[in-house]
């Protein structure tokens, strides 16, 4: 009986302790250890901001095309001191056109802000003088890419010897060798030059009765050979129009240690110098083909190791050519710098140094070689004007985007509804339409220009036409209008030779005559008159209609050039 009263009891101890760790494991879970299953909202958040920024979206307003007055034709204001004409310049900034026109004679004004150029001219004559020579100066520059392959290679290979002797009472007298030097070397090899050489290095030697005053004898060869290289290789790339400067520049400051002495007190302090690297190239391109360069290299190093602890130092390497000439597809080494150096210094004991095997006892060496090579080594070619923002944008998306790994895990626990795929997928569809959107509207903006480029051609050659039925009319006028003056003329001679030779009713009557032929023939003159204003008109509509088929050409040409080089560019992509 007392057995099951016990039992009891412990199961009812075991339950109640059960339901006690329960009850401690669910508060805990609540208060504190939920946060290795959810994550808080801050972290949330932090990462929701981290994905939103790292994500790379191309810009929707790079087909947004300029203002139409200035893709316009010249415009022209005639005032009481002559006529103005006022000039958007297409490729070149409005100084420098302003400047050749300056140069011809002309008063010109200009805006810097509008890349506009306001000309002063006598006539209208005059006007149409200066756009032809605009037409002629303001023409695309030419753009070079220049590829650029700078390298150096630096070797340094360093052997040396130093050896310490030390004898006490030599010959059982009282002689001591290598006395005073101990326990620096005796022969030192590098030590001379590089004051850490003495912390590196194999001795191997014999030391006797070390610590026994004058019963020492120590003979130790310190040997120790170092070897370093440096290898440089910069590859800029530059791209600039033909005639201007253009420049990239590498700096870094680079902490150099000194050793400073201070009363009797030596201690090392860091200064930091500048290591730059520069190039400057100006490209001219001539009408063979060929490409020449004006060319400034500046190449500092402050890793070059050098000497027995291969401590490094800085280092400059410059080159400046005025110019060359590089043909098409040709790369040119405008500067190769090869230098190598050796050197080789014994010091010892004369004749002892000499001595076979036992001479390293009395001597030491310091051996160092190096060699550095500089190449420089340019490649000029006409660039073909960028590269599409889409594939730039997928070239960065592709350079920023990090190693797959599989996040489905921590996608769910930190996002279980997956509000975050939705957003991305909303995201996408967003900037697809907008895409797509632009899309429509240039192709229908160039539809819009090709229909009138059409209207304006077909209203051209009617023009034309007209105009070579007026230039028919004119001529026969012309025709008309010679033959009357022709008649009055002769009536003329008539009525003089009538005042001669006849009775007084001949004169009149020949006079009459003479008169009516002149009113004919000033007749022809205003007709012709009428003819030529008519002819003047029709070539100003005809220049006017020419001027505005320039203009939708060229908007035409710009439409083609910013033309996407696929139907839907890609989404943004989530980093």
């Amino acid at each position: 009986m007392q057995f099951l009263f016990s039992s009891f009891a412990n199961v009812r101890i075991s339950r109640l302790c059960m339901r006690i760790g329960v009850y401690a494991g669910l508060c805990i879970a609540m208060s504190g250890c939920g946060d290795f299953l959810a994550k808080k909202s801050t972290e949330i958040e932090s990462k929701a901001v981290i994905r939103d920024i790292a994500r790379v979206r191309e810009n929707p307003h790079i087909y947004n095309a300029p203002p139409e007055m200035y893709r316009s034709a010249p415009q022209r204001l005639a005032l009481g001191d002559g006529v103005r004409m006022f000039y958007f310049t297409k490729h070149h900034p409005a100084k420098d056109i302003a400047d050749e026109l300056k140069k011809l004679g002309f008063k010109v004004s200009q805006n810097s802000s509008t890349n506009q150029v306001v000309i002063h001219a006598a006539d209208e004559d005059e006007c149409d003088i200066i756009e032809e020579y605009l037409l002629r100066t303001d023409v695309p520059p030419i753009q070079v890419h220049i590829d650029c392959i700078i390298l150096e290679r630096f070797g340094d290979v360093t052997k040396d010897w130093e050896t310490t002797i030390l004898i006490e009472n030599l010959f059982g007298e009282q002689i001591t060798l290598g006395e005073g030097k101990y326990p620096g070397a005796a022969f030192p090899g590098a030590a001379l030059r590089e004051a850490r050489r003495s912390e590196f290095g194999l001795d191997f030697g014999f030391w006797k009765n070390e610590g026994i005053p004058g019963h020492q004898v120590r003979v130790i060869v310190d040997i120790l050979e170092s070897r370093g290289y440096l290898k440089i290789l910069m590859n800029p790339t530059l791209e600039t129009v033909n005639g201007k400067a253009a420049t990239v520049q590498i700096r870094d400051r680079a902490p150099i240690e000194k050793v400073v002495t201070n009363k009797n007190q030596t201690y090392s302090v860091v200064d930091y110098q500048w290591v730059t690297d520069t190039v400057t190239v100006t490209p001219f391109v001539y009408a063979d083909g060929s490409v020449g360069l004006k060319t400034s290299i500046v190449m500092g190093s402050q890793s070059k190791p050098e000497g027995v602890v291969q401590k490094p130092i800085i280092t400059e390497r410059s080159i400046d050519v005025a110019e060359n000439r590089i043909e098409p597809g040709m790369s040119l080494i405008i500067g190769g710098m090869r230098k190598s150096e050796n050197r080789s210094v014994v010091r010892g004991v004369p004749f002892f140094k000499d001595l076979p095997l036992i001479g390293v006892l009395f001597s030491s060496k310091d051996f160092e070689e190096n060699a550095n090579e500089t190449v420089f080594i340019l490649t000029p070619s006409i660039s073909s004007g960028g590269v599409h923002y889409t594939e730039m944008a997928e070239m960065i998306r592709e350079k920023y985007r990090t190693p797959d790994q599989d996040t489905l895990l921590d996608d769910l626990v930190a996002d279980p509804l997956a509000g975050d795929v939705y957003t991305q997928y909303v995201e996408q569809k967003g900037d697809q339409a907008r895409a797509d959107t632009v899309r429509f509207q240039r192709e229908a903006q160039r539809a819009d220009f090709e229909a009138q480029e059409a209207r304006l051609r077909a209203e051209r050659i009617m023009l034309e036409m007209q105009a070579m039925r007026v230039r028919g009319e004119q001529a026969v006028a012309q025709t008309k209008a010679d033959q009357a003056r022709a008649q009055a003329a002769a009536k003329e001679a008539q009525a003089q030779q009538a005042l001669i030779s006849q009775t007084q009713e001949d004169i009149e009557k020949a006079q009459a005559e003479a008169a009516a032929a002149r009113a004919e023939a000033q007749a022809a003159q205003d007709e012709l008159d009428v003819a030529r204003q008519k002819t003047q008109a029709i070539e100003q509509e005809a220049q006017t209609i020419k001027a505005q088929q320039d203009a939708l050409e060229a908007e035409l040409q710009n439409l083609r050039q910013i033309e996407e080089p696929q139907d839907t560019p890609p989404a943004s992509v989530e980093q």
